[in-house]
């Protein structure tokens, strides 16, 4: 007897053990899961981001349309100026100078001169050295700077290269990008929205965002639960959605006010407010 009831109590002992370890290890364990499936759906976000940054560039405005963004990648192509030799402030004065007299600008008013446009005047200036073969010009401007072999070594090439070669790796699974990690086949939500400038005009936005709970559930319940009710004392980690009657109208509670829900998701980009496209994750 003494001896059954020894075994009986190594056993609890075990499972008194066991229990103890899985107590400590739960928490540790969902917390490198969670980590690990966050920082997949913050990549992933940023890459959004990247995409829609240089649809807006060529577009002018954002799109919530994932087809159109992947297709965009895909076959837009962009330059890039290979230079040699580079302008100096003095160089860059006397070509303002040049400018001012070929548009004929009044003294005293300011000339605005980008650096393309600096660039495109001497190249013209060159183009005539070598067409009259008389470099008066071209020369006094390269003495103005101590750089060798001079300005006549000014070259700006353009080259065009495919957007997506550009933007990310090569082989980077560009058909994949609407698809949130760990998502089970669900997609990030994508918005796109203007909203109207104090002084006229707009302002173009996007959104693109996923909801914990379409990556992080499944984890370990318990320990996803205790996660959110965390997070969801963070403003700036959650969006407001209305709860919606029969009828699909919002709805109130005893003192008139909009009864909603708090979801917490990793989001980058807002359309509701301009936040220069940052993601939640950065405050």
């Amino acid at each position: 007897m003494k001896n059954l009831l020894k075994v009986v109590l190594g056993i609890l002992a075990v499972i008194l053990v066991v229990v103890n370890v899985r107590s400590v290890m739960s928490p540790i364990q969902f917390e490198e899961i969670r980590s690990q499936r966050d920082s997949a759906v913050i990549y992933k976000l940023i890459d959004i981001k990247t995409a829609e940054v240089e649809f807006y560039r060529a577009n002018g405005k954002y799109t919530n349309d994932f087809d159109s963004l992947i297709n965009f990648v895909k076959t837009q192509k962009m330059y890039v100026v290979n230079k040699a030799y580079e302008l100096n402030d003095r160089q860059l004065e006397k070509v303002a100078d040049i400018k001012r007299k070929r548009d004929k600008i009044k003294q005293g008013v300011e000339v605005s001169l980008t650096i393309d446009e600096a660039d495109g005047i001497i190249l013209d200036i060159l183009r005539k050295a070598e067409k009259t073969n008389k470099w008066n010009e071209v020369d006094e401007i390269s003495a103005m700077s101590n750089v060798e072999p001079g300005l006549r070594s000014f070259r700006r090439d353009t080259t065009w290269i495919p957007l997506m070669d550009t933007l990310f790796h090569a082989g980077y699974p560009i058909d994949e990008l609407p698809f949130i990690p760990y998502g089970n086949g669900e997609k990030f939500t994508l918005l796109a929205d203007s909203i109207s400038k104090a002084g006229g005009g707009y302002t173009h936005l996007f959104e693109a965002r996923a909801d914990f709970s379409q990556y992080l559930k499944g984890i370990n319940d318990q320990e996803y639960e205790n996660y959110i009710l965390g997070i969801k004392k963070n403003v700036n980690q959650i969006r407001r959605e209305p709860v919606l009657d029969e009828k699909g109208e919002p709805r109130y509670d005893e003192d008139n006010k909009e009864i909603v829900k708090i979801i917490p998701c990793r989001r980058v980009g807002n359309v509701k407010e301009p936040n220069n496209n940052a993601g939640n994750w950065e405050w």
